[in-house]
């Protein structure tokens, strides 16, 4: 029997043109983590307020909205300090997330590797480790220098909270020892294919666009698809048979997304490298999104700081038996329409792999 789902109120406050497409994402994100959204609400704010991030009328309709709902988690769309956290759950009494603790919160769900499951642990800890040190702050402000058993009270507090800094500060340094281990014994079979003539190929693309589901068109690899954000974690590779006497292996590697954490690039960083030793790298758009343009953009961006450049890129357009919200993008000519459910247009994007591997075609330029 299934069970039943927590209740999530999303919050959004900024004044950026895009705040409902963000709200949007930040949704499916939620649905993802198996949350039940409820409510939202937003609020146009240049500058964040220091105590709260959102200010303090709305403050007060969000925890009327709160009670409302019987919600159980609020989640900003934002990033939010130590304190803010810290006044907000005080003053709302309910759990307050932002988008870093969800995209943390579903990587945890999806990782199933010894490397995926360090690689979610770390991004955590890096999370954890400013609210430890908001909280010291938080303590250290409310003792105000005072004296008597109160204050003795509270530096019992700031001493656990030290203790608490020190036991992640060491967490992080070992769990970044265990991945750089798993990173060089990487780089070790990285070799290895090198010298025995293996090319690689990459799939890339945003988080949802079908990534898995194309893997398994091409090289019936049976990869776990699912509509949901960060489906895949862990890199999967398997061979591609492309002929006789070509050795061909593919990877799916995890989505890409806006606003990418920077825990997630530091904590994911010798998963990402993957893509910076490919000999051609496959980007997959979700031609049904209605923010498909957006969404290029954004994977164009992450495959520019791998600096990629060098690397020859094929464009695939896919979903095209939903819809074709990618016709009218400037570059759609150069991309290949395809259907990875339905196997449509597979066979013409295995020619143009052979084509870009195997006949040296020097018209097959990057897309970046």
């Amino acid at each position: 029997m299934e069970g039943i789902k927590k209740k999530a109120v999303l919050v959004y406050v900024g004044t950026e043109p895009e705040h409902i497409e963000f709200l949007e994402e930040l949704s499916q994100l939620a649905i993802g983590a198996d949350y039940e959204v409820v409510s939202y609400l937003i609020q146009q704010r240049q500058v964040p307020d220091f105590k709260f991030y959102i200010g303090k009328g709305k403050l007060k309709e969000l925890k009327e909205v709160a009670v409302a709902t019987e919600c159980d988690v609020i989640i900003f769309d934002n990033t939010l300090s130590s304190m803010q956290f810290y006044n907000l759950e005080k003053y709302l009494r309910v759990e307050v997330m932002d988008r870093v603790n969800l995209i943390i919160e579903i990587f945890s769900r999806h990782a199933t590797s010894n490397e995926g499951k360090l690689q979610v642990e770390l991004m955590y800890k890096q999370k954890m480790l400013p609210r430890i040190l908001g909280q010291g702050l938080v303590l250290s402000r409310q003792a105000g220098g005072g004296t008597g058993a109160g204050g003795a009270r509270r530096g019992a507090g700031e001493q656990k909270l030290e203790l608490d800094k020190r036991t992640i500060r060491r967490d992080i340094r070992n769990l970044e020892d265990r991945i750089n281990t798993l990173s060089k014994q990487r780089n070790i079979r990285r070799k290895r294919r090198t010298q025995n003539n293996v090319k690689t190929i990459t799939l890339v693309g945003y988080t949802n666009s079908g990534k898995s589901t194309l893997m398994n068109a091409l090289t019936d690899a049976n990869v776990l698809e699912e509509d949901k954000p960060f489906a895949t974690l862990d890199p999967t590779t398997r061979k591609l048979f492309l002929g006789l006497d070509k050795n061909v292996i593919l990877t799916d590697t995890v989505g890409f997304i806006s606003r990418l954490p920077h825990e997630f690039v530091k904590a994911f960083r010798s998963t990402l490298e993957e893509v910076r030793y490919s000999d051609l790298i496959i980007h997959v758009l979700d031609g049904n999104s209605y923010n498909v343009s957006k969404q290029y953009e954004v994977v164009l961006d992450v495959l520019k700081s791998l600096e990629v450049d060098d690397i020859p890129i094929i464009t695939v357009v896919n979903k095209i038996d939903l819809g074709q919200n990618a016709l009218f993008m400037e570059d759609y000519d150069k991309f290949i329409p395809i259907s990875a459910k339905h196997n449509i247009n597979i066979d013409v994007l295995k020619s143009k792999i052979n084509e870009v591997l195997f006949e040296n075609n020097s018209s097959i330029t990057n897309s970046n």
